[in-house]
């Protein structure tokens, strides 16, 4: 786990200064990658200035499952000397399926699908092309049982 997080980071330093030689502005549609729960590709597509959709799919490392993600965000621009920075909430949804543990002490081996709502919380650095962010998503669980939970990840896109 250690061993992966340096790589992450190692990659998100190259891909900084990547970033201060690129002068293009960015378009309307981004696709990188996010490191969290769950871990894979994201997207986001710009709608307007401040209003966004985004959808992550990915495996969730910790309980060992797909998921599939997605938000209508709405971002609130902050002011900064270079790139444009803004802090974003959101709602959207969340599907994901997997199976219990073996040793869990009530589903043996049981497969389950997970449906839940979420509300993303968030801050993203754009200095064109990329994009940097870090996010928050308080979970309201409705199957296979009511609850709350917790994702989010950082993660990085490039956008054209």
């Amino acid at each position: 786990m250690k061993r992966t997080l340096m790589i992450s980071a190692l990659l998100l330093i190259a891909l900084a200064g990547a970033a201060q030689a690129a002068h293009a502005s960015h378009g309307d549609v981004g696709i990188g990658f996010q490191l969290g729960e769950p871990t894979g590709i994201t997207a986001k597509f710009w709608l307007d200035r401040t209003s966004a959709i985004d959808a992550t799919v990915g495996w969730n490392l910790i309980s060992d499952r797909f998921t599939l993600q997605a938000g209508y965000l709405y971002h609130f621009p902050l002011d900064v000397p270079t790139g444009a920075l803004a802090a974003y909430v959101g709602v959207g949804g969340l599907l994901g399926g997997g199976s219990y543990r073996p040793d869990h002490p009530h589903y043996p081996d049981e497969a389950y699908i997970l449906l839940a709502g979420r509300i993303p919380l968030g801050l993203e650095y754009i200095y064109s092309p990329v994009s940097f962010y870090a996010e928050l998503d308080p979970l309201i669980t409705l199957l296979p049982a009511v609850g709350l939970g917790f994702g989010g990840g950082i993660g990085f896109r490039f956008y054209f």
